[in-house]
This record gives C-alpha cells, structure tokens and sequence, in this order.
C-alpha cells in the first residue's frame, strides 16, 4: 500500500459516514473495530510517506517501528479517527510514547506469554478497555450480538486467506507465490471485510482458471520472520526468478494471524477473544512453540524444499529466534533452512539475490 492508496481509502471512508481505525500489527482484535461499525485498516508498511523518524527515534530501530513513526506523523493522515498503539515489540511501544498528537492513540496492551495463565485474563481485560474506550470517544455501543457478528465475518476474511494460499500446495504450485503476496496487499487497502473476502475469493478462482505458469522442477520455498510488506519485492524477486516458487508465507501479512479462529458459538464472548488471540505465531510471544508448530505444518503440507528466514535490521525477537527455527528445520524437519537479515532500502539487492540463487541451486 502507498500513501495516496491509504489517503483514498480514508477519504472514502468519510464519505460514506463511516469513522476510520487504523492498526498495525494482528494482535488488535479486528472483531471489535467491525462490532464498532468502524473501517478497520490493518497497514503494515506504506510507501512514501514523510520522514518523521529521523527527527524522533534514534538511528538503528526496526524499519517497521520507523514507518509506523511516521505514517503517524505524517499530516496526510491526520483525518482517521482512531490509532490502536499495540504494545507488541518494545521498539513499538515506546515509539508510540512520542508522537505528537496523542489525541487519537489508544494504547492496546499485549500480552506476551502463549502458555500461560496471566494472559488469558489480560487479553480479557484488554478488550473490556477498548470496548470502554470507543463508547467514552464516540458514543459507540460495542454490543455482544455486534461481536459475534463481525467475527463470523473476520473468521470469513482469515479463511479467505488461507483459501487463496492453499492453492500452492498443488504440485506444481499453481501460481507465483509474488502474485499471491502482491494480491493480499492490494486486498488489504479495501476499506470493507466483505470487499477484502470477496477480492481474496475472485482472486483465488482467477488463478486456478488458469494453467500454472510454474515449472515441476521449481524449489518449493516457504518464507517466514518479519513481516515482509517493507521488502517482499526484492525477496521474492530473488527467489522466483532464480528457480524457486513460493508456496507459503507465514508472515504477519498472510498465514499467522489467518490460523485464528474466533469461537462464535462460546457463551462467554471474552473467553472466545482469549482463546483466539493467544493462539498468535508471534516472535514476542515467550516461548513462542506456535510459530514452530506452524512452521512444521506449513513444511509438510506444501512439501516444502527450503525454508527462508527474513528478518529485519534491529528486529531483536525474530532475529534472535532464527536460531531456534534454523535448529527445528536441521535437527527435527530435515529440511534446508537460510536466513538473511535487511531493511527497506535496496542497497543490498544485489547481495540478496546471489545469496538466495545459492540457496536455490543447492536445494
């Protein structure tokens, strides 16, 4: 997404009556932003956007950290209405601390320990605030009924997801892994759920009208780590065109918060918000055996021939946890496994793309 793609979608938004939440990053629950009757933006990267970072953060932060920075800072963006400030990394957490226009942040707690008990109360608890919250700003009743009603449709939106990904698990794969990626960044601009589902959907049938463009003897490659919308250009550039194919990306873009499900049938609807989003494959996330078991499930479902890592510069959860997903792939999968670390600049494309063709003709 660029910057006039996002000041569109906002523009529209307004014009059809409707208040503007934007989000970044999947632990914010989405069931309640659409219970609201907000258009909930989840934006994982823009593209050209004033730089702000530079003036505020120190130099050596996450590339992410940077670009939330400065989309919110950006005057372009000053209508939405609303900002969830997820306390997801710490780089984050503390950036949101010093923007300037507080008016609009709403800090949303995360917890960070998928197995234990403490969490589900806080998620819980969290939910009840946020719920609080957008009544005491907007005059808006987030009601139990509107709860399970937007979550049948966000169930809906992550089974689309996973619906469009699965087609690459035919032999050979039945489209570009970049098309696929690309589709889903397009989708996720589009201001309603039922747009973003039926786009994911149309998307999904178009490919398979069609005869793969995918050679047999392409390496099948699943990529995972950081979420990928600052750089995907350049790695998957990397990968297909020097004979590789991406079936699976268990980015935060795609796979990793498309597992959720939201239990629409549990009485206790907070309960239902605790058991959906501790189920989160997240590098804070301590420690973090969902992302492993994910890892596992994608390598054998897509029968995948390498596993490549992407981390990002100054990313500390994903970049110290590569070694725990380089040992699951060598010691328990079996499987070829490599990591590079970059950022959103494209000095190190050249660098990238021997690296990964090394990796490809060796699978």
């Amino acid at each position: 997404m660029n910057k006039q793609e996002l000041q569109n979608s906002i523009s529209s938004c307004h014009a059809n009556g409707k208040k503007v939440a934007l989000s970044f990053c999947s632990h914010v629950p989405q069931e309640v932003l659409e219970a609201a009757g907000f258009y909930s933006l989840r934006v994982p990267y823009i593209q050209d956007v004033e730089d702000a970072a530079s003036e505020i953060l120190v130099s050596n932060v996450c590339p992410i950290v940077k670009n939330v920075c400065d989309i919110c800072e950006d005057p372009s963006f000053s209508e939405a209405d609303f900002i969830l400030a997820e306390t997801s990394c710490d780089g984050k957490k503390k950036m949101y601390e010093l923007l300037s226009d507080q008016d609009r942040l709403y800090f949303y707690q995360v917890g960070q320990g998928a197995d234990r008990d403490y969490v589900r109360p806080l998620i819980k608890s969290e939910v009840k605030y946020l719920i609080r919250e957008i009544k005491r700003r907007f005059d808006i009743d987030v009601t139990d009924d509107k709860i399970r009603e937007a979550a049948k449709l966000v169930n809906s939106e992550r089974e689309s997801i996973k619906n469009l990904m699965a087609i690459q698990k035919s032999v050979p794969a039945a489209a570009w892994g970049g098309e696929i990626f690309k589709a889903l960044e397009t989708h996720r601009a589009l201001p309603s759920i039922e747009d973003r589902i039926a786009a994911n959907n149309a998307f999904r049938e178009k490919l398979l009208s069609k005869e793969s463009p995918i050679k047999k003897s392409a390496r099948r490659i699943l990529i995972t780590g950081c979420p990928m919308s600052s750089v995907y250009s350049k790695i998957v550039e990397a990968v297909e065109n020097n004979g590789g194919v991406i079936v699976a990306f268990e980015n935060c873009e795609a796979l990793k918060p498309a597992i959720r499900h939201f239990d629409t049938d549990n009485e206790d609807i907070y309960e239902a918000f605790a058991d959906c989003y501790q189920n989160t494959a997240c590098a804070i996330m301590s420690p973090n055996t969902i992302r492993f078991n994910l890892i596992e499930e994608l390598v054998n479902d897509y029968q995948v021939d390498g596993v490549l890592d992407v981390t990002l510069h100054a990313c500390h959860p994903y970049t110290v946890e590569k070694d725990k997903v380089m040992r699951l792939c060598h010691e328990k999968l079996g499987i070829p496994y490599m990591t590079i670390e970059t950022d959103a600049g494209n000095s190190n494309t050249g660098q990238l793309e021997t690296r990964i063709a090394a990796f490809i003709e060796m699978l």
